[in-house]
């Protein structure tokens, strides 16, 4: 059963609201602004990758915004239906995977579905093997490219992991948003 909703923050899809699966947190409209504007000039024509996906909120409206094209991984088969529902509703063609994470990032490396320029992961607040899901995301980001892990204040990201290298963090209330890029060769 879907809980309430969550509204499109811009894009082309601003304003429409989405369903949210009842285990989802879904990440919040100021942090998506935020990363949305951050990530602003390298949206438009970019390969997006949406981690944890639950709604798919963040890879629709990074669709919505621009980019050339977008994976949404999920693990939870509900949460997944869910995100189906709502891909259908807005009408857009990202791909859906259901993948347990970060394990399942091998598989993706294996159908060789990168390099993504653009990689957002929204793991549980639980979740505390950020350095375990770094290490998986690096072969896939593009040498260009950024990470942008949300968690919680009260776990913290690892300065780096592999060889992505946290560039910044900013707290949004319980939230942290960490950004990562690979260090040089």
């Amino acid at each position: 059963m879907a809980a309430s909703g969550v509204r499109v923050s811009g894009g082309a899809h601003r304003g429409r609201r989405l369903e949210v699966p009842a285990s989802a947190r879904p990440t919040s409209g100021r942090l998506r602004e935020a990363l949305l504007s951050i990530w602003g000039e390298e949206l438009p024509g970019s390969r997006f990758l949406d981690l944890f996906a639950g709604s798919g909120v963040m890879g629709l409206e990074a669709a919505g915004r621009g980019a050339l094209s977008v994976l949404a991984v999920e693990g939870n088969p509900r949460a997944l239906k869910v995100l189906e529902r709502n891909r259908s509703s807005l009408g857009e063609a990202i791909d859906l995977r259901r993948l347990k994470l970060p394990e399942g990032l091998e598989r993706l490396l294996q159908e060789e579905a990168g390099p993504f320029d653009l990689i957002f992961a929204d793991p549980p607040y639980a979740y505390t093997a950020h350095e375990k899901l770094l290490t998986a995301v690096s072969p896939l980001l593009a040498r260009h490219g950024e990470f942008a892990l949300e968690h919680s204040s009260r776990h913290p990201a690892p300065d780096q992991a592999a060889d992505l290298i946290r560039v910044d963090t900013r707290r949004y209330g319980e939230s942290c948003l960490s950004r990562y890029r690979h260090g040089p060769s």
